[in-house]
């Protein structure tokens, strides 16, 4: 589980969590993060990024199971806020200039911002946006996991 250690529990508890992660990640391809800690409030990540027996996880069942896997081992006047990020490959198929930007208007992001997250050369982004070239699948896989990052980020 990335960033455990922003937690202050004791290394037993957190020996625990990072079983109960290392499992979902290798049996139901969850991965699970935690994205910060302030005063009592835990905000975690919690993604499915492959099929797993023909199906992913919706939105409500990876927040149970995240909550389960925090059950007992974090106090209980701790504060614990899932974000999961459920996926569907038709998503990302479903990247275009017009969905680019709009999130890059939602989100205020510049070109520039998405040159520097992405590697994708600024010329290139414009050219996609007026529509002058077309998106390849590498394109879209970057554009749909920077405004999910952002998303979630921004959470």
């Amino acid at each position: 589980m990335k960033n455990l250690e922003l937690l202050p529990l004791p290394e037993e508890k957190k020996k625990r969590l990072k079983t109960f992660s290392r499992m979902y990640r290798q049996n139901a391809r969850v991965f699970i993060e935690v994205v910060s800690f302030e005063g009592r409030r835990i905000v975690v990540r919690v993604e499915q990024k492959e099929l797993v027996n023909g199906r992913f996880l919706n939105k409500k069942e990876l927040i149970d199971r995240t909550r389960e896997m925090f059950k007992g081992e974090i106090p209980d006047d701790w504060k614990l806020i899932v974000s999961p990020v459920d996926y569907n490959p038709q998503d990302i198929e479903s990247v275009s200039a017009i969905w680019i930007t709009k999130r890059m208007s939602d989100l205020g992001i510049r070109a520039k911002h998405i040159c520097k997250s992405t590697g994708i050369d600024k010329s290139t982004i414009s050219s996609i946006l007026a529509g002058e070239k077309e998106l390849t699948k590498w394109h879209k896989t970057a554009f749909y996991y920077f405004f999910k990052y952002q998303e979630v980020a921004r959470f």
